[in-house]
């Protein structure tokens, strides 16, 4: 049986690896995403960021395996960290964490599934989520008027809207 000491440095683990990780490498650099063109606004006077980053998969029991969502950064525009969000509440939880912020522009450090440690500019406007794809799951529609206003990693996966295209929607 595994203590919860044991459990706690391995939820530690998961978390600081990212964080070492972007001293070490050096990331790769996007255009800004901002909030996707036909979200609701709600109200409040904060905007929203959910990202979905690489997975890892954890045995939390015997054979009973989960892919929490990795660790990320979020920095302001001078690069000083305002927050690291850890992006599950356990090593079940495989759902990203949504994350309240006051509208403005972020960069948020995170890895991506294919293409490693990225940096990423973000827009947070008011009422509105900015959601961002890096974990190689997110069905775009690659078909439709609005495919020019995606982001893009180098391999050619989209990750979210331009911020571009959501500052001039309606």
């Amino acid at each position: 049986m595994v203590s919860m000491k044991t459990k706690l440095i391995a939820l530690l683990s998961v978390g600081i690896v990212p964080c070492f990780a972007g001293c070490v490498s050096n990331p790769i650099a996007l255009a800004p995403v901002g909030p996707d063109l036909i979200s609701r606004a709600v109200p409040g006077t904060d905007g929203y960021l959910k990202v979905f980053t690489a997975t890892q998969t954890v045995d939390v029991d015997f054979e009973a395996y989960f892919n929490p969502h990795l660790g990320y950064e979020i920095d302001d525009q001078a690069g000083k960290c305002v927050k690291y969000v850890a992006n599950h509440a356990s090593a079940m939880d495989e759902t990203p964490d949504t994350v309240s912020l006051p509208p403005g522009n972020y960069k948020i450090v995170a890895e991506s599934t294919w293409c490693g440690l990225v940096t990423m500019p973000v827009a947070i406007q008011r009422g509105q989520t900015t959601t961002i794809h890096l974990d190689g799951r997110w069905w775009h529609p690659s078909h439709s008027a609005n495919a020019g206003q995606l982001v893009y990693l180098p391999n050619g996966e989209a990750v979210g809207w331009s911020s571009l295209a959501s500052n001039s929607s309606p």
